[in-house]
């Protein structure tokens, strides 16, 4: 996850160097100037085609992963991402900004393969009790490549004209040392158990996960859910879109990405930069300001991973997006006066951070992880497939639009993002579950009662209770791992 990172944020601080590239290549060609509007369209497809990129490996991903499993699908997109790196690191060489389309476009699709993989394999192979840490852990990858992004990005590093394509290039280095290292990891046991029908294999991979020969719980547990899902071993796209059994825990994925997404942040990471310079700050001093998210998103994550398992998936997104929707507000407020005060535009970078911080906090990790667990073994490929395409469409929408937005509405351009946080608050208030703690036919069970709020704690235990005895009586018991005494009695 640390290449998706990185190649989302490394665009931003080299945007002036890229467009004086593309300006020169233009000139060369046709013998005139391009015009402002035209340059920025060219930018803005360099930033968004990585977005279409991601929509097409995100919505492979779920084939990918029964066809060569999680691991060999991690270790096979390799390919791609020193493909990608090597076509961007050679664009100046090649004088041809097609060549750097191009390059974002297949670093595009490694990186949305990943988005589908990664959370499905940590899912797989974390202990339930370290299912939620696990998680985040991922989400941590994703802003240290951001930053990483980001402090190479300055101009006393690799933010020149030179210095560009080597910055872009760089996605070549996770990608070989991925190559390197995962071989040593084990593949998924759920994989291998339940996809594979290979039971020693399965055994083998948990004993390396676990440090310990004890592994007859998770192996219960795994057949628990294969037996509870043997009428829909494999499930294709559409059978999981027309399934009503099915049908809430996917609209809560796919709205939960949605919440990523549109909650504006990727207009911050996109274009802090230049965001920051129309709040009155020099361009230097919104290139560290820019660092300074990055900073903060890896402190803020590593400060949510104790939390995820002790205050819960939901709690979480909630504070999360309160959060965002506040400091949007301040965001707009401070760019309304920075003309009539002079210190707004402090105020503008403060808000940005603080709404960075709670973009961390929740939004940041939780879709991704709530969406591998919403679903059991069958299902999940597909699943993560949808999520992940919705995911990389609504990147590429604000990727594209918001130049158009931040040219039409101005001072006002994160009223909509406000909006919309607002809209997935209450929806995640109404309609979440809480997943903490619970195994994979636990959350199944919420859903088979309608049970998908969980504003009733009574309601919740009372469901839980009755799909208990239900689940007995038809010979699939549950086994749950290990749980933390203060999250209260196994229900």
């Amino acid at each position: 996850m640390l290449q998706f990172g990185y190649n989302t944020g490394v665009i931003n601080a080299p945007e002036v160097n890229i467009e004086n590239f593309m300006k020169d290549v233009y000139k060369d060609r046709y013998g005139e100037d391009i015009s402002e509007e035209f340059i920025q369209q060219l930018y803005s497809v360099a930033v968004s085609i990585f977005a279409i990129g991601g929509m097409l490996g995100g919505f492979s991903g779920g084939w990918m992963a029964n066809r060569f499993g999680r691991k060999g699908g991690l270790l096979l997109n390799n390919v791609l991402g020193i493909s990608g790196a090597c076509l961007m690191g050679f664009t100046k060489m090649s004088h041809s900004y097609e060549m750097l389309f191009l390059g974002r476009f297949i670093i595009g699709v490694n990186c949305g393969l990943n988005t589908s993989l990664v959370p499905m394999y940590i899912s797989e192979i974390a202990p339930l009790n370290l299912r939620g840490g696990l998680g985040t852990v991922n989400q941590l990858a994703v802003t240290v490549g951001l930053l990483l992004s980001q402090v190479l990005g300055i101009e006393q590093i690799l933010g020149t004209n030179d210095g560009w394509p080597v910055l872009l290039g760089l996605a070549i280095c996770p990608a070989i040392l991925q190559l390197l290292l995962l071989p040593i990891c084990p593949e998924s046991p759920r994989y291998l158990l339940i996809t594979k029908q290979w039971e020693e294999e399965a055994r083998k991979a948990l004993r390396r996960l676990r440090a310990s020969n004890q592994v007859e719980e998770d192996i219960e547990e795994m057949r628990a859910e294969e037996r509870a899902q043997q009428s829909e071993s494999s499930i294709s796209t559409i059978e999981l879109i027309c399934s009503p059994t099915l049908r809430a825990p996917l609209i809560i994925g796919i709205v939960m990405q949605l919440s990523q997404q549109f909650s504006g942040i990727n207009a911050v990471f996109y274009y802090s930069t230049s965001l920051f310079m129309s709040s009155g700050l020099t361009e230097e001093s919104a290139k560290f300001a820019t660092i300074g998210i990055g900073a903060i998103m890896v402190v803020m994550t590593l400060v949510s991973i104790p939390l995820m398992d002790r205050t819960g998936r939901r709690t979480l997104h909630l504070y999360g997006l309160g959060g965002m929707f506040i400091f949007s507000i301040f965001i707009t407020i401070s760019f309304l006066i920075k003309e009539m005060i002079d210190w707004m535009s402090y105020l503008s970078v403060v808000s940005t951070l603080a709404f960075v911080v709670f973009f961390a906090v929740g939004p940041g990790s939780i879709p991704w992880m709530i969406t591998a667990e919403l679903f059991s073994q069958g299902p999940r490929p597909s699943a993560m497939a949808i999520a992940v395409l919705v995911n990389w469409m609504a990147n590429f929408v604000v990727g594209i639009g918001f130049p158009s937005l931040k040219t039409a509405l101005e001072n006002y351009t994160f009223l909509p993002f406000s909006v919309f946080l607002a809209i997935f608050w209450i929806f995640t208030y109404k309609k979440v579950p809480e997943t903490k703690n619970k195994t994979f036919e636990e959350i199944l069970a919420l859903f088979r009662h309608g049970n998908g709020s969980e504003s009733d704690p009574q309601t919740e235990h009372n469901s839980i209770s009755s799909d208990s005895v239900q689940l007995q009586q038809s010979a699939v018991s549950p086994v749950s791992g290990k749980r933390d005494p203060a999250d209260g009695p196994h229900k």
